[in-house]
């Protein structure tokens, strides 16, 4: 809770008398060997901290200790008004989240105290909710640039962006920001197992691609600045939570002390980093540095003493100069100084880091199913959504947000990962991913029935996406409430049959082994039972459309299956090319399907993966990744089984591989179409330690540079990227193009966001692309992390990857709708004849 305080006197500390002392004696003249010789004449100090939900303490703790942080700024800025200028408190609030959280809980008066620091100009807040992973969809990051009232936006009127920690910035974040008219970004990037994509501490502009430019801080690590002045660090722990009483955050006298010879010395310390850094090519007449706080560095509260200590090294004289302030302003200066020498970059700002969010696969996945239907949900389908229907959706998309923030789990995640913090923070991470999830089940089914329920009576089935619709569509068999065998077109006179099958009996007690299937485990409620599944086959249903049908009793023959592709299968019968008539190519080739580990020889993997991260020199490097990586492909257990039905041809095989308890692959081919969906599902072992595990599908497009999008904004991989960004691995939307004299090649993942090109690629640090860049990995899992991440995601995981092609000659489709549209799931209402009450539609169905 927030409340009122007294004021804070911040004006009578010994730092400040000493400074008064300097004055009263007319000394201010430093010693000789203290003054400055370098070419960098001014530091702008930035005071944050750096925004973790979670890492330092569980997620909720760190929201509030992050409200109280924002009262302790408050309080240093106001308390300090009456100082001369160079003793007056700076703070930068790092995101928007902490300010909301604020704002909801704080009263009037304490809010005019907010905007009173905000209009000093030495309360800063910076544009973005959160430190974001790569993951976010465009809605996302509308949400992200929405966070605060809109009203209070335009009173703290962000101008710059703060991305902390990670490793690279979407261009669709960078072009919304511009959007909002925030013209900077501050990176503070941790290199662990990354890096910056040039040389640090410098400045871009960042070019967008309809030609708008952004400001580009690449600063220090984002808590480099303490260590500008001081030679160690005060911290202990080093990550020790909040509410640690054996730890405290720092006091006035335990760092940047304010006295003459603390700050001489600091002033020495500062000139030998100096001095490294001009060696180090850096030819800018000023310096931004940004400095948190030492009891964690992150999730850390402001220390006010820091305004005492830049007071005295202004009344010292001392060179450079020095001075608090906010990003921005800090930003503003040196723009003025240099934007016109400074170099102008394009492309997508890869992300090293992102390889960890496939720590947690299976949230993942949810995350991912919540946002197609929470667009199911909003689509024109159902007409245009109440403000009910937005507010709602609002709420899923930032939920899922704090789900793709960059957070994921405790400090000690993976060193202690049964821990009752480790447990308790991915709980509330994983919440992120499950909640809107279940929200926009809700919100689409509300939706639906709100628009069929009045209509007349019947089966109705409707197409959420833009394009037409053609495929199985699969329902549990007891929803039918009848001996029902068929549908029927009222208009067209069309009949299509239900095919029913074997599939899981909810609390269906077994009657013998037959009613599992090898992979059911817990022989409690049968897998296996038949008759538990109906599907139904729909041709061509056009986009943003609801059809009805009448349900049937009659029994339809199922129609000849039609002739489909030419397959070419190897010596376990699992097809290695597919090619329909008309085609010049196949539309995938051998190695499609495949499902691939890397792990690790040595001990302590984790620790020789960052070792191995760091090498320089090429050579020493692919030396060492030889001697390290293990790479298994599962193989075949069996030969494949095939099963031909009237509109598909279904390959299924069980594979064998030794970090796999079980493992299936499904290969799905239309018939009437080039299109093929590849599902793969297996049951991971439980193990700590670090691997990676891929699936492939290879295309035949070699030579052909892949496309795909992160945020809605398309980029090619490799070409279209800062220099120096990751490129061993991407996170995308969901789709990667190949487009070719012969068609366009299109690959959609449904549920895991990361890709490699040509192989694993696993501490390659790629600058070119590969030969084979038509060999897609869809990276699924991923714990190589030494902290923040998931140590362990065992159990059965399932993995969707569509392909199909468009041919040449034919008008483009946008790649982004047709993977929409390859990956629906169109939505069933049965709307028996009976009517529903008013009562109903108005109280429970309705949005």
């Amino acid at each position: 809770m927030i409340r009122n305080r007294t004021k804070v006197n911040l004006t009578t500390t010994c730092a400040t008398v000493a400074c008064f002392l300097v004055l009263a004696t007319g000394n201010p003249v430093a010693a000789e060997e203290d003054q400055d010789s370098s070419a960098i004449k001014h530091v702008d100090i930035v005071h944050m901290t750096h925004t973790d939900i979670g890492f330092t303490d569980h997620p909720l703790v760190c929201r509030r200790q992050q409200m109280r942080y924002l009262d302790i700024a408050i309080d240093a800025v106001l308390a300090t008004s009456d100082r001369p200028a160079e003793g007056r408190f700076h703070w930068t609030a790092e995101t928007t989240l902490a300010v909301d959280d604020w704002w909801k809980k704080a009263d009037l008066r304490r809010r005019e105290d907010f905007l009173k620091a905000v209009g000093t100009g030495r309360l800063e807040v910076g544009a973005m909710a959160m430190n974001q992973t790569p993951a976010m969809n465009r809605d996302e990051w509308h949400a992200m640039l929405h966070w605060l009232p809109e009203d209070l936006w335009q009173k703290v009127n962000p101008r710059v962006a703060i991305q902390n920690d990670v490793n690279g910035f979407p261009r669709a974040g960078a072009m919304m920001l511009l959007d909002r008219n925030v013209e900077y970004l501050f990176m503070g990037i941790n290199d662990h197992n990354g890096g910056p994509p040039v040389r640090r501490p410098s400045a871009f502009w960042w070019k967008m691609p309809d030609g708008r430019r952004m400001f580009v801080w690449l600063g220090d690590h984002y808590a480099q600045g303490f260590y500008y002045f001081h030679p160690s660090s005060w911290r202990r722990g080093p990550v020790p939570e909040s509410t640690d009483t054996r730890y405290r955050s720092a006091r006035p006298g335990d760092f940047f002390l304010a006295d003459e010879a603390s700050v001489r010395a600091a002033h020495r310390h500062l000139l030998g980093r100096l001095r490294t850094l001009e060696a180090q090519g850096y030819n800018y007449p000023s310096l931004v540095i940004s400095v948190t706080n030492e009891w964690r560095m992150d999730n850390d509260p402001p220390f006010p003493a820091l305004a005492d200590f830049v007071a005295t090294w202004k009344h010292l004289g001392l060179k450079p100069t020095i001075t608090l302030s906010s990003a921005a302003d800090a930003l503003g200066r040196l723009k003025q100084q240099i934007g016109d020498k400074i170099p102008q970059y394009t492309g997508e700002w890869t992300d090293w880091w992102a390889n960890g969010t496939a720590s947690g696969p299976r949230e993942v996945a949810a995350s991912r199913k919540a946002k197609r239907l929470v667009a199911t949900a909003l689509s024109p389908v159902w007409g245009r959504p109440d403000k009910h229907t937005l507010e709602a959706a609002d709420e899923i998309y930032r939920d899922l947000c704090l789900f793709d923030e960059h957070t994921w789990g405790s400090s000690e995640s993976v060193g202690q990962p049964h821990s009752l913090e480790t447990w308790a923070q991915y709980n509330e991470k994983s919440r992120a991913a499950y909640r809107p999830m279940a929200m926009a089940k809700l919100i689409l089914a509300q939706r639906a029935r709100s628009v069929v329920y009045p209509r007349e009576g019947g089966f109705y089935v409707a197409n959420p996406t833009s394009l037409p619709y053609s495929g199985w569509i699969t329902m549990p068999a007891s929803a039918l409430r009848g001996d029902f065998h068929s549908l029927g077109d009222p208009e067209s006179g069309a009949k299509i049959p239900f095919f029913f099958e074997p599939g899981y009996a909810s609390f269906g007690r077994p009657a013998g082994p037959e009613h599992f299937t090898p992979q059911s485990e817990s022989e409690t409620f049968a897998d296996n039972m038949p008759n538990q599944v109906a599907r139904f086959w729909i041709e061509d249903l056009k986009g943003h459309t609801i059809q009805r049908f009448d349900l049937r009793e009659e029994r339809i023959k199922s129609t000849r299956p039609d002739n489909g592709p030419t397959v070419a299968v190897d010596s376990q019968n699992w097809p290695t090319s597919a090619q329909w008539p008309g085609m010049e190519q196949s539309l995938f080739q051998s190695g499609t399907g495949d499902v691939i580990s890397v792990g690790f020889r040595e001990f302590a993997g984790r620790w020789v993966y960052s070792d191995v991260f760091g090498i320089a020199d090429r050579q020493q490097r692919d030396r060492r990744r030889s001697e390290l990586l293990e790479e298994t492909v599962a193989t075949a257990k069996r030969p494949a089984s095939v099963e031909r039905n009237s509109h598909t041809t279904v390959y299924t095989q069980t594979l064998t591989h030794p970090r796999l308890k079980w493992a299936v692959r499904q290969l799905e081919l239309w018939h009437r179409e080039p299109r093929a969906r590849l599902i793969v599902r297996f049951r991971r072992s439980e193990s700590e330690l670090p691997e990676i595990l891929f699936v492939a599908c290879d295309l035949p497009c070699r030579g052909t540079l892949p496309e795909s999008s992160v945020g809605g904004m398309p980029f090619v991989p490799y070409e279209d990227q800062l220099p120096g960004s990751c490129r061993d691995y991407f996170t995308i939307d969901d789709w990667v193009q190949y487009s070719t004299p012969q068609g366009r090649w299109l690959w959609v993942s449904r549920d895991a966001p990361l890709v490699t090109f040509g192989g694993h690629n696993v501490l390659a640090r790629c600058d070119d692309p590969p030969n084979s860049a038509n060999r897609i990995l869809a990276m699924v899992y991923n714990n190589v992390w030494v902290t923040n991440f998931v140590a362990d995601s065992h159990g059965t995981l399932e993995f969707q990857f569509d392909m199909a092609l468009q041919p040449p000659g034919r008008p483009a489709i946008d790649p982004a709708r047709l993977a929409e549209t390859l990956q629906a799931e169109p939505q069933i209402i049965i709307n028996p004849n009976l009517k529903e009450h008013p009562i109903f539609l108005d109280r429970l169905h309705r949005p």
